[in-house]
């Protein structure tokens, strides 16, 4: 008994002293891609270009868990092929993907010491905009908070929300005191629905972070 309160008691003092909260940001590089599509639609991405920030706890030396918020801005070039009792020929169209990922992750490091491999896994939301007009420009106005009445035009584009997940490998090195960096490969998919299902894309980062 005494050595179980003893145990307990010990368990109780090393837990704050191991469990830490860590916030973390970085640069995003995600690689073109060329993919085709239901009809003969062919897509052609370049390099894209984001900002990650993220937010996770020390449950022990080895386990994290937390949430992060991924934007990223991707251009590309599209040539669309037309549809039933459409005559015209395919049309190419450039423009801008913009996108957003809110996921929230799990982190194994395999060892303790201040260099670590890890492995990360999670899922959450991405929200695309292709930025491809859907319809008119509408004008819209709202009270804004020190111009007060503002009216501007709007222009609808093609947009989505989806369930999306990732799987990360990478490696991550503890300076002496309460900063840390780490570099990723970061595959994420995202579930379209439909003829389309899910597709991925890869992502390189590096982060920057700070314990406390």
């Amino acid at each position: 008994m005494r050595r179980s309160l003893a145990a307990l008691l010990l368990f109780s003092i090393m837990v704050p002293a191991i469990a830490k909260d860590e916030f973390y940001l970085g640069p995003v590089f995600t690689p073109g891609k060329s993919e085709s599509f239901e009809g003969g639609t062919s897509l052609r991405t370049d390099t894209g270009y984001g900002l990650n920030l993220g937010f996770q706890h020390d449950f022990n030396r080895q386990w994290q868990g937390g949430g992060e918020i991924t934007w990223s801005n991707t251009d590309y070039r599209a040539t669309v092929a037309p549809g039933t009792g459409n005559t015209n020929g395919p049309t190419e169209i450039r423009g801008t993907i913009e996108s957003w990922t809110l996921r929230f992750f799990g982190t194994y490091n395999f060892t303790t010491t201040p260099l670590k491999p890890f492995v990360s896994a999670g899922m959450g939301w991405t929200y695309v905009d292709t930025n491809i007009p859907t319809g008119l420009p509408q004008n819209v106005c709202w009270w804004y908070p020190w111009y007060g009445y503002v009216c501007s035009a709007y222009v609808p584009t093609a947009a989505t929300t989806r369930f999306s997940y990732n799987g990360a490998l990478g490696l991550r090195y503890d300076f002496p005191g309460n900063t840390f960096v780490r570099g990723m490969v970061n595959l994420q998919w995202m579930d379209y629905g439909g003829a389309s299902g899910a597709d991925y894309w890869t992502q390189y980062r590096i982060d920057i972070g700070w314990r406390f």
